[in-house]
């Protein structure tokens, strides 16, 4: 298999969203105390520890994610905790912005960057960050290791049409 690479990490989204995004998507990390893949998204929704309370789930308008790919459900589960946080007065307390609504084109982006954090997946060896090896690692889909690889700048398959906006 062979990978281009990019030069520069790259997202469809503005600088200044994936910054906010960025930032609680790490604040969501270091006061759960998770240093290791993979990010227990539903456990820390279920977590009382900022009140996320209880969101019908008729009330969420994004998928929880398509059956076809084995860890679609981790993804939307990274997706309703955001929900939930936008929606928790002792979140905001806390100090987790997480403005309401936003584009799915967003929601994702946090989901990738919550699940799939920088660093680690710079610290992965060469052989390690290939999307079905950061699949199984992370459990994402690996269409998603693929993109979160493009925003990231580093090498993906050649053969992978990379869509920023998904």
């Amino acid at each position: 298999m062979t990978s281009t690479s990019h030069a520069e990490p790259n997202s469809a989204l503005p600088p200044e969203t994936c910054i906010c995004l960025d930032q609680l998507a790490d604040l969501l990390l270091e006061r759960y105390h998770i240093t290791a893949p993979p990010v227990p998204a539903s456990l820390m929704q279920k977590q009382t520890l900022y009140q996320l309370g209880d969101i019908p789930y008729d009330q969420i308008s994004f998928g929880l994610g398509h059956g076809i790919y084995e860890y679609a459900p981790h993804l939307a589960e990274a997706r309703l905790l955001y929900h939930r946080l936008s929606n928790s007065e002792a979140a905001l307390h806390a100090g987790f912005e997480a403005s309401w609504p936003i584009s799915r084109h967003e929601i994702k982006y946090f989901a990738r960057r919550l699940l799939l954090p920088e660093a680690w997946i710079r610290n992965l060896h060469a052989v390690d960050r290939t999307p079905a090896a950061i699949s199984e690692k992370f459990q994402v889909p690996s269409q998603d290791a693929i993109v979160r690889l493009a925003e990231l700048g580093l090498p993906v398959p050649a053969d992978i049409v990379i869509d920023l906006d998904s």
